[in-house]
């Protein structure tokens, strides 16, 4: 089971759910940088087939599949294995969760204009 800490919570995935934010994170990051999957088995040097399986959560990565995926779209490894918690589950106050939401907003928002910017 992987673990990962949000302030004083601490959030669990178990294999499953780590595979299929994997593979959700694949497929969105895929899709802002406006590529088939074809086009991003290409970049990477694996199959479509491979790609396939990892999108849809059958198959897991090697780090180094992970790493030429994660540079063939221009971000960060770690970027593949970040889930989009649900923080209201927590008891934070409303600060926090108000603060929160605002960063995953400006990252997501700051992310999709620099792909914009780069990608022509």
């Amino acid at each position: 089971m992987s673990s990962f800490s949000i302030g004083v919570y601490t959030v669990f995935m178990n294999s499953e759910e780590l595979r299929k934010t994997v593979a959700g994170n694949i497929r969105k990051y895929r899709k802002l940088n406006n590529l088939t999957q074809m086009a991003l088995a290409e970049k990477a040097n694996i199959s479509v087939g491979y790609l396939c399986d990892l999108e849809s959560g059958k198959k897991w990565g090697m780090p180094e599949t992970i790493s030429k995926i994660a540079t063939s779209m221009n971000i960060q490894p770690f970027q593949l294995f970040m889930t989009d918690v649900k923080i209201s589950n927590f008891p934070p106050s409303a600060d926090l969760l108000q603060l929160y939401n605002n960063l995953k907003q400006n990252i997501d928002e700051e992310f999709t204009k620099l792909l914009k910017k780069y990608s022509h």
